[in-house]
């Protein structure tokens, strides 16, 4: 029988990017494990949470997740590096200048050994969020909570996550994020950020049959339409509630 880890004081910030996320996670008290393949990007962060590093509340690590460990071609997206990606056509969009490295790449069956499962895990790297969620089934234990960059594959990201367990849904519109404020921690959100956990989003959980039609007359209809203009974005939040 699965279980969910809504003991642990933990966090995976898959997709770390330039910290910001990481930076809300540790004020909030969590210690954060923070994957990322850009190599630049994680040296600016050693220096940004050298004190976070030091106390042993964070450990970044420098590697891409995949279907396999071992070694992959991954693309660093010099135009905009939110795009930089292990899926070429992902990361080369808008004729965008790409720098091919090679990088470690691990599993999450792999980060959850080393480091334990977490109370948290968000997913948000760019064109391959699908191979991580196929990577929770079957688990026996899982993060209590859960959220994904929607990449317009929401409705598949949603059964997957509902196979796994989940049965209550949120979704973030991250057009939203930016100026979002958690006076208690003394945080603003700046742009670009995932912003709060699924728990402290408004509104009650959703059924996943509602959040399903939720989505498909709010993000795009179930034929892949488009419903909202391309200035908005979404994150899918979930959690086990029973």
């Amino acid at each position: 029988m699965t279980a969910y880890a809504r003991d642990s004081r933990l966090i995976f910030d898959l997709g770390m990017n330039n910290g910001d996320d990481t930076d809300y996670y540790l004020k909030l008290g969590y210690d954060v494990v923070a994957l990322e393949a850009n190599p630049a990007l994680c040296a600016k962060a050693s220096e940004r949470f050298a004190d976070a590093v030091e106390q042993g509340r964070l450990t970044i690590v420098h590697a891409a997740i995949w279907e396999h460990s071992g070694e992959t071609s991954f693309l660093v997206n010099l135009d905009n590096d939110h795009w930089s990606s292990i899926d070429p056509g992902w990361a080369g969009r808008d004729d965008s200048t790409c720098e091919r490295i090679t990088v470690q790449c691990v599993t999450l069956p792999e980060l959850f050994e080393q480091y334990g499962v977490p109370y948290y895990l968000k997913i948000d790297v760019e064109g391959v969020d699908h191979v991580v969620l196929d990577q929770l089934r079957d688990a026996p234990l899982l993060p209590a909570c859960v959220s994904v960059e929607d990449c317009r594959f929401g409705f598949d990201y949603m059964e997957t996550l509902a196979a796994c367990g989940y049965d209550g849904f949120k979704l973030l519109d991250q057009s939203t994020v930016e100026g979002r404020t958690d006076a208690e921690h003394g945080h603003v959100f700046p742009a670009g950020a995932s912003g709060p956990l699924g728990r402290d989003i408004e509104g009650d959980w959703l059924s996943y049959n509602d959040m399903v039609e939720h989505y498909a007359t709010t993000v795009r209809d179930r034929e892949g339409n488009r419903l909202a203009p391309r200035t908005r974005w979404w994150d899918i939040h979930c959690t086990r509630l029973t």
